[in-house]
């Protein structure tokens, strides 16, 4: 069985507080902590050359515009990238969350969607890899896991909303930075009934239990990392619907629970 490294921050006593921990639940070690962060510097990029017969400027990036729903992607990195640190700070009355890849030219390749109950923002990437000692900082901090490969490849990166909220992802050159900036939204929260399975003990079973496993027509599970728990569940608004999906699990064999709250709080179990 294959081991995954989830790095968490946790919202616990009114402190944000950085775990590394490993799948199979060994002792978390307090990671280290990085200035209290700024926006990303508006440096203008390095002038181009002068367009020739064989070469042009290319394109200037239109603005990211705020969305609450759909995804962004983008990165053009063929290399390995290095996540090298995790910055937060204020920028234009949104929360911004920065990730720092090193000295890097180009962004790796990534997509980052929003999903909601719990309300969260899921990054995948493409060659990225976590630095040995990555520098996070936990001053204002969104509660966050990034989960990696045993081999250090990050493998999913899930960022915990407080509620409904829009977002957009900028991308910052010379060097190459990704800054998430989120602000909250009205919208309705529903109270959700999350039909959970309740085999999976770590994060490598979770992933592989939802990328392997047969489930009834319309059961499309999430892994949620927050903080040592991890949890595989679908939301459902209608209580009556999540009965009958965990009576169809049950006849598959899956053992599971109802887990009923608020569609903005987080899983239990």
């Amino acid at each position: 069985m294959k081991r995954w490294l989830n790095a968490c921050a946790l919202l616990a006593t009114g402190l944000l507080t950085l775990l590394l921990a490993s799948a199979a639940d060994a002792p978390p070690a307090a990671a280290p902590t990085a200035p209290p962060a700024t926006a990303p510097p508006a440096t203008p990029p390095a002038a181009a050359p002068a367009p020739s017969a064989t070469s042009a400027p290319a394109p200037p990036k239109p603005p990211a515009q705020f969305t609450a729903t759909g995804g962004f992607s983008g990165g053009l990195a063929t290399d390995t990238v290095t996540l090298t640190g995790v910055r937060f700070g204020e920028a234009d009355g949104a929360k911004r969350m920065v990730l720092d890849f090193g000295e890097a030219k180009l962004h790796p390749k990534y997509s980052v969607e929003v999903k909601q109950y719990p309300f969260r923002l899921v990054a995948h990437f493409s060659g990225l890899k976590l630095a040995d000692s990555p520098q996070v900082q936990t001053k204002g901090a969104l509660p966050f896991s990034i989960v990696s490969t045993p081999d250090g490849m990050v493998k999913e990166l899930q960022i915990f909303l407080r509620g409904p909220s829009e977002y957009k992802v900028i991308e910052v050159d010379d060097p190459a930075k990704l800054a998430i900036d989120v602000r909250g939204a009205s919208a309705t929260v529903p109270t959700v009934y999350a039909v959970q399975l309740t085999s999976p003990t770590n994060a490598a079973e979770a992933f592989a239990l939802t990328e392997g496993g047969k489930f009834p027509d319309g059961y499309k599970p999430d892994v949620l990392v927050v903080g040592q728990l991890v949890v595989v569940e679908q939301a459902f608004t209608d209580a009556a619907q999540a009965a009958d999906m965990d009576a169809a699990l049950r006849k598959l064999g899956y053992a599971c629970v109802i887990n009923e709250r608020g569609g903005s709080e987080l899983p239990s179990r």
